[in-house]
């Protein structure tokens, strides 16, 4: 797993929840070049039947509050809760869940909100306003410090107040004017008051639903429930018998009867078993997978669902200052990384194309802007692009005042005080085709004279140096927004943030680029209006692609597995892929 930086801007592999706002125009559907076609249909499905899900990594709780990976967000958040509201995958809306309505007032800030009727937890008990209030102070519960969600829940690192009106009318208060209230509703998963009132109380809440706890004690109000656990190899869910949702024609969902969630930590044997039909779906396949399973005839097909949220980027560590007195970075390099022209250079210099087809095989896209291909709908497709150009690349170098000495095949890069332009590019060891572009761009750079000692290192490892000890100076790593919601990037932009990339947890701005992205965030974070967030966030991204402080490489494509005998199977390239609608899955007769 990677680096959590915020909810709503992460590294590499954990994504949260929600998309992007009702008010927004829907995406086109993605593209799918395996060979293997999906329905886009909607159908009623038949009852009964079991999926079984593979998972990379065993799940770690069932209480969400808890939850710092994705196959245990996947299990704990998605298949056994319900929130308040939820997104869409097919028209890429928001869509009312618990919520049946909510009110944005005039005033920015205040949203009243109402349930549906007759909503029941999975011990029959009635979900009502007093247990949505409830989750509310759970999320911000500071004994509890849920990791994720609470400090996710924060507007301006203010909590969101809440108040009963009666059995089905909530007032949320937000401490500042908010654009779309569906970014925070989509993550609140709510929790029995009757059933965990005394562990928050108590200052336990952290500790209940446990992996190991007694499956009917744990009440949820999702589609699914736990039925049965064995810790670190599989996980047995069952059909929640009073979840609310119903189909078209009446029939309360979900489909099946139960889903098997199985741990299989070897992506070759994963692959073998969906082959074989022993695991139904597998989410997030390698290229060669799709390559073994497009030319195999087993039950099974792989689909390419395009461009997701995840982007391979490139930074340098741009922060000043020094722990125990040795700098973060040495005040030479400092100086080349704080140079927008040796950062423009660079981005000219790596061949991102080869990067795609090559080390990715065709699932991945060349990505020039900050936000990737994934985002649809908020991706500025009109900005500039350094585009691969060694030429240009050297004439910025040039420009900002190194000098080229060597060979033609063997050159060396220099600054203008005689530096030897070197550095090493950490990445994590553990990602294999990151590993592998690292060694592409370690050659391209290699043509301008510039000596890069890429360094695989564990991927704990690697989280700690770029968000505790900031002892590195150049990083190849993913990046994904949580949602394509602008709200989802405020963290990552805003100088003062820990997850300020490049400089994280900045005294003032560094630059006046940084403080005018500042103060677009936080216009784009007020406005109401549609158009004009697009325009605001357009200029961020304007910003971003002139100065690169992060270099974006490729978008990664999100390719699946799953066996043709599942219905209503539409997977999308956004978290939870595959079982985003768990609930409308079913077995074909």
């Amino acid at each position: 797993m990677t680096s959590v930086l915020s909810r709503r801007l992460i590294t590499c592999c954990l994504l949260i929840v929600g998309l992007l706002s009702a008010c927004g125009q829907p995406a086109s559907p993605p593209p799918n070049n395996t060979g293997s076609t999906l329905s886009t249909e909607r159908v009623a499905g038949v009852r009964g039947g079991t999926l079984t899900y593979r998972i990379s990594a065993p799940v770690s709780t069932f209480n969400y509050l808890m939850s710092t990976d994705e196959p245990t967000n996947v299990v704990a958040f998605y298949l056994m809760g319900s929130r308040l509201v939820e997104f869409d995958h097919d028209k890429q809306v928001y869509v009312p869940a618990l919520a049946e309505a909510w009110q944005l007032g005039a005033d920015g800030r205040t949203v009243e909100l109402t349930l549906r009727d007759g909503l029941q937890f999975s011990d029959g008990q009635a979900l009502t306003a007093a247990d949505v209030e409830f989750t509310m102070r759970a999320l911000y519960d500071k004994r509890t410090h849920s990791p994720l969600w609470g400090e996710g829940s924060l507007v301006g690192g203010k909590e969101i107040a809440v108040s009963v009106t009666d059995a089905r009318h909530l007032r949320f208060t937000f401490p500042e004017q908010i654009a779309a209230p569906e970014n925070y509703f989509s993550n609140v998963n709510v929790l029995p008051r009757h059933v965990l009132e005394n562990d928050l109380t108590n200052g336990t809440l952290k500790d209940a639903y446990g992996i190991a706890a007694d499956p009917q004690k744990i009440v949820t109000c999702g589609p699914f429930i736990a039925a049965a656990s064995t810790p670190g190899e599989r996980l047995t869910l069952k059909r929640n018998p009073h979840y609310w949702k119903r189909d078209q024609a009446g029939t309360q969902l979900p489909y099946l009867d139960q889903i098997n969630v199985e741990v299989v930590p070897d992506s070759n044997n994963a692959i073998t078993r969906v082959q074989q039909g022993t695991v139904d779906v597998i989410d997030r396949i390698r290229p060669s997978d799709v390559v073994a399973l497009k030319s195999g005839t087993g039950p099974a097909r792989a689909y390419d669902l395009g461009p997701s949220l995840y982007a391979d980027d490139i930074w340098f560590n741009l922060k000043e200052g020094a722990n125990g007195g040795k700098p973060y970075v040495a005040p030479a390099k400092l100086a080349w990384w704080r140079d927008v022209r040796f950062r423009r250079a660079v981005s000219h210099a790596i061949d991102r194309d080869s990067i795609a087809t090559n080390t990715y095989q065709g699932l991945a896209s060349p990505l020039y802007g900050f936000v990737a291909g994934g985002n649809r709908a908020w991706a500025a497709n009109d900005l500039p692009r350094t585009e691969y150009s060694l030429d240009k690349a050297r004439a910025l170098l040039t420009e900002a005042g190194f000098t080229t000495k060597g060979s033609a095949d063997a050159p060396e890069l220099y600054d203008a005080q005689g530096n030897r332009v070197e550095f090493t590019l950490i990445v994590s060891a553990e990602n294999e085709l990151r590993a592998k572009s690292a060694l592409v761009v370690q050659d391209d750079l290699r043509k301008l004279g510039i000596n890069v000692q890429v360094a695989p290192i564990e991927n704990t490892q690697l989280r700690n140096r770029i968000n505790q000890t900031f002892d590195y100076e150049a990083v190849l790593y993913g990046t994904s927004a949580s949602e394509p919601d602008p709200s989802s990037y405020v963290d990552v932009l805003r100088s003062s943030s820990a997850a300020h990339l490049w400089s994280p947890s900045e005294a003032k701005p560094a630059t006046e680029w940084e403080a005018r992205i500042d103060e677009l965030a936080t216009q784009q974070a007020h406005e109401p209006n549609v158009e004009r967030r697009h325009a605001i966030f357009r200029d961020v991204q304007q910003i971003m692609a002139e100065q690169l402080p992060v270099i974006p490489i490729v978008t990664r494509h999100i390719a699946v597995a799953a066996n043709t005998r599942l219905g209503n199977y539409r997977p999308s390239a956004l978290p939870p892929f595959s079982l985003w609608n768990a609930d409308e899955l079913y077995v074909r007769q």
